[in-house]
């Protein structure tokens, strides 16, 4: 028996430290030093395949690239070569190898010129959806929808492309689109928009005459002659203007019914080198309303004359006239019928009249000038167009108060 107080010895807590022995820890740095390898081993081989698979890639995106960029420059050939058809089918494979919005934007194009409106139109108008304001995209639509025959959709895409963006000189090409706009609204009899257009372009424009010249004659087509004829007289006040300037100021100033200015300008015009290039067509045309203008001048009673000079004319033209009433009267029977008034105004003059009377009674003469005015117009109406003096004649009664304008 264990006495009470007797001290127990208490029991030991504690392990003693594992030793290893020389070839234990030999053979632990073996296994680390093998998985060290097998680790390296493998981030080795991962990198060299991440390597060769980028490799592969990159030249894989090089060779779409490739030939991405060979169709799109066969199709951008055969498209400017105006063969649109095929150039449909290399875009489509341009943009198979390698999407681009510019590429889009050329294979519409293509199959607007080939004819395919409808399907251009579809493809146009998605890509307007991404870019509402771009010019190229707004100008083809216009395009598209005056071929269809829309032209309040014409006139909104051309407006929305003057207003969009341009890559490049946007300047310019805003420019070119209205003068296109205006050629379309012109061939639409449109004319005073058309105007409208024309005179924006003309106030905007550089000091080119080339340009200049080129806007004067369309508005001599969108029938604003008079807008026309100030941008010719600017520039053929040029120290040396350009033919084109001055046969044109001569030819709008010829339907206005400014003889002389016509007579000057065809006169610098046609005394010029340039004259000797023109087609014989052109040639004609210009020398005929040079010998018209020229003949009008020697026969308009002009107040610049002297008195004895205007009577002197005003006798030729109460002549010409008179021999016009005669011989209209005499051909056309019972459908004279309405010159009978005139016939009435010519038996009121005076019978016997000199040129010393007519001097005398401006107000005779007066009578006598608008009397002669009124047979041409009248006989015009009756018998038909007049020749020679008469049509000459006819010419100065239309607008005699701007024959002599400059």
């Amino acid at each position: 028996m264990v006495c009470k107080s007797e001290k127990l010895e208490p029991m030991a807590t504690t392990h003693a430290p594992t030793i290893l022995t020389p070839e234990e820890r030999l053979a632990r740095r073996r296994l680390i030093f093998q998985d060290a390898v097998s680790l390296l081993s493998l981030f080795l081989i991962t990198a060299v395949l991440f390597a060769l698979t980028l490799l592969l890639f990159r030249s894989f995106t090089n060779h779409r690239e490739e030939l991405g960029a060979r169709w799109k420059a066969r199709g951008e050939a055969a498209l400017n070569d105006g063969h649109p058809a095929i150039a449909i089918d290399d875009l489509r494979s341009a943009l198979a190898y390698m999407p681009s919005r510019q590429t889009e934007i050329e294979l519409a194009t293509a199959l607007a010129q080939a004819g395919k409106v409808q399907e251009a139109t579809a493809y146009f108008t998605t890509l307007r959806e991404s870019a509402p304001g771009d010019g190229t995209i707004n100008l083809e639509l216009a395009r598209l929808a005056a071929r269809a025959g829309h032209e309040s959709e014409a006139i909104l895409y051309y407006q929305s492309s003057l207003d969009g963006t341009w890559q490049g000189n946007g300047y310019n090409r805003r420019r070119q689109v209205r003068l296109e706009m205006a050629r379309y609204l012109i061939a639409r009899h449109e004319y005073n928009y058309a105007r409208n257009q024309l005179l924006i372009a003309a106030g905007n424009a550089p000091d080119d005459p080339g340009i200049k010249v080129e806007i004067a004659g369309l508005l001599e087509q969108a029938n604003a002659p008079r807008d026309a004829l100030s941008i010719y007289q600017t520039l053929a006040a040029r120290r040396e203007p350009a033919f084109a300037a001055l046969e044109g100021a001569g030819r709008t100033a010829f339907s206005l019914g400014m003889y002389r200015l016509a007579n000057d300008y065809f006169g610098r015009a046609m005394g010029s080198d340039a004259a000797s290039k023109l087609t014989d067509k052109q040639a004609a045309a210009d020398h005929f309303m040079l010998d018209t203008s020229q003949r009008v001048l020697l026969l308009y009673p002009s107040f610049n004359l002297s008195p004895r000079q205007r009577a002197q004319r005003v006798l030729t033209l109460r002549n010409t006239a008179r021999k016009r009433l005669t011989t209209c009267t005499a051909s056309n029977g019972s459908g004279a019928s309405g010159l009978s008034g005139l016939t009435s105004r010519w038996s009121q003059l005076p019978a016997m009249l000199t040129v010393s009377k007519l001097e005398q009674q401006p107000d005779v003469e007066q009578r006598l000038v608008q009397l002669a005015y009124d047979t041409e117009t009248a006989t015009a109406a009756v018998c038909g167009p007049p020749s020679g003096d008469d049509a000459t004649l006819l010419r100065i009664a239309q607008n005699p108060n701007a024959v002599e304008q400059e």
